[in-house]
């Protein structure tokens, strides 16, 4: 009877540990399942993450504990809890992974993590706009600055990232400044350069500009050695003809003048010939021009209605304001150097260009070639062979 006693408590002891090691192996770890309200937003929006999907096979929801990494750097934000929702606003914009973990009563754990993306409350600069030089234009200097408008909503300071070069899309060229201008240095004539201006505001939000482009004029120029002084000048091609780009400075002696007998003026603006000097003053290989190579070259330019535009120069700003557009596009740089009258007075430096023609008009006058501050006009009229002006050779 003992025996059997014994037998009987083994057996029960056997079936008890079988069941326990039985319930032990069915029971499985919970299923993490949560989700995000909203799905976007920005460092203004306070999100809810919602785990109330979590299920387990072997327990009720209540029974499970979970716990939060709002952020995702592994850094878990929470305790263990029961409650099941969480929520949380980001003091940053950024790409964030919102991560849950859940735990059963028996220790067993599910992750889940969520991508999430978080804008700023603070809206972005507008996108770069009316960039100088235009958009498709054509332009004579090849060394011109990049100018273009800009503007946040908010005011915020901006930061510009500049773009330029020959490919497009053009390569980095300015990594951040604040200025809302550059240069791209010595350009080459003839070509077409790409730019674009990346704007970032100080709340980190950026603005990516399109595309622009330009052109420079594909204009031809050749220097000029003055074996007589040794100065220099530089000349241009316009149609079959060279041109001086420059005021002749030769001083000729008699008959050639500074503006008001300063020697700095003549740097600048070149001397003042009377017919007489200039008729004498050009250099070997080169001469005065007659009327009608300044009518061609004038023809060539438009006519005498718009070429003074295009001739006179708008890089040195030696020319009184004017609201005539000065383009200065076929590089001929026509100055404003005044006129000497025949009785040593000085008049019209800032105003007025006049170069003399060899051709005359009789035994007092020849002609000229005129362009003024105020007009786009150019004139050829006769003027006293006695006064001095400028003078700009043409290669014989």
């Amino acid at each position: 009877m003992k025996k059997y006693s014994l037998l009987l408590t083994g057996l029960l002891t056997v079936a008890l540990c079988m069941t326990w090691q039985s319930c032990q192996k069915e029971n499985q770890p919970p299923v993490a399942q949560f989700s995000i309200d909203p799905t976007t937003g920005n460092d203004q929006t306070t999100f809810v993450m919602d785990a109330s999907g979590t299920s387990d096979p072997n327990d009720k929801a209540d029974a499970l504990v979970i716990m939060w990494d709002y952020d995702g750097d592994g850094s878990y934000d929470t305790q263990y809890a029961t409650r099941k929702t969480g929520d949380h606003k980001y003091t940053k914009p950024g790409n964030y992974t919102v991560t849950m973990v859940v735990k059963d009563p028996r220790g067993l754990t599910d992750t889940m993590a969520v991508p999430l993306v978080v804008t700023s409350s603070n809206l972005p600069p507008e996108v770069p706009f009316d960039p100088q030089p235009a958009d498709g234009s054509t332009v004579l200097s090849v060394n011109p600055w990049m100018r273009w408008g800009s503007s946040d909503p908010e005011g915020d300071p901006m930061f510009f990232t500049c773009f330029f070069g020959k490919t497009n899309p053009p390569e980095q060229l300015i990594a951040s400044q604040m200025l809302g201008t550059f240069t791209g240095g010595e350009l080459e004539y003839g070509t077409t350069y790409y730019w674009k201006i990346r704007v970032r505001d100080s709340k980190g939000n950026i603005t990516m500009g399109p595309v622009w482009s330009f052109t420079t004029y594909d204009l031809h120029f050749i220097t000029i050695n003055d074996s007589r002084d040794g100065q220099t000048y530089k000349a241009v091609q316009m149609g079959d003809a060279w041109w001086m780009a420059e005021n002749l400075r030769y001083d000729a002696g008699e008959g050639s003048y500074c503006y008001e007998n300063n020697l700095a003026r003549c740097q600048t603006y070149g001397r003042l010939y009377t017919w007489d000097a200039a008729m004498k003053s050009c250099p070997a290989g080169w001469h005065l021009p007659s009327v009608k190579e300044f009518e061609t070259m004038i023809n060539l330019n438009g006519g005498t209605e718009v070429a003074g535009t295009k001739l006179k120069d708008n890089v040195k700003d030696l020319w009184k304001e004017s609201s005539i557009e000065s383009t200065n596009e076929v590089g001929f740089s026509a100055l404003p150097a005044g006129r000497r009258y025949d009785s040593g007075l000085y008049a019209g430096l800032g105003y007025y260009a006049q170069f003399f023609a060899s051709t005359e008009y009789n035994s007092r006058e020849a002609y000229n070639m005129t362009i003024g501050y105020d007009y786009a006009n150019t004139f050829i009229y006769n003027y006293k062979k006695a006064y001095a002006i400028s003078v700009r050779c043409v290669k014989d």
